[in-house]
This record gives C-alpha cells, structure tokens and sequence, in this order.
C-alpha cells in the first residue's frame, strides 16, 4: 500500500489513538492500521474508523469520565 500523501510504502502495524474531546481525554491502544515510512501518515480501514467512532461515543456519552484508556482488540471482540 502507498501513502496518499507521498507515495511511501506503508507498513501494516497497531498503533495507540488518542482523541481530546470535550469532556476528556481518550486512549485506544492497539488500533490496526496503515503507517506511512516516510511522512507517519495513518490510514484505518472502514471498519476500524467506524469502530474508533463508536468507542469515541460511547466514551462522550459516560458523564463525568475525564480519561479513559481502552484496549482495541478487547473492546471489539
């Protein structure tokens, strides 16, 4: 796979995502995705991304949770 930015290779890895939002702080580890060799650019499957969105909701939506560190691969299974 090529990086859409410029044009590296890609390497296949799991990587820890991380998403200020409003009420805090989230932390989901082991995410698969695509990282560029060159520039660092990341790029997640449909499937992931929809994934990524869903935990991210649900987090917002627990009143009162400053930070919350979630395993990928356990949350998912």
């Amino acid at each position: 796979m090529k990086c859409g930015i410029c044009k590296a290779e890609m390497n296949e890895t799991t990587i820890t995502y991380t998403e200020d939002i409003d009420q805090g702080v989230i932390v989901i580890r082991h995410v698969p995705a695509h990282v560029c060799t060159e520039c660092g650019n990341k790029w997640y499957s449909g499937t992931v991304a929809a994934q990524l969105e869903n935990m991210i909701d649900r987090f917002a939506s627990s009143a009162g949770t400053e930070v919350s560190v979630i395993n990928f691969e356990k949350s998912v299974a």
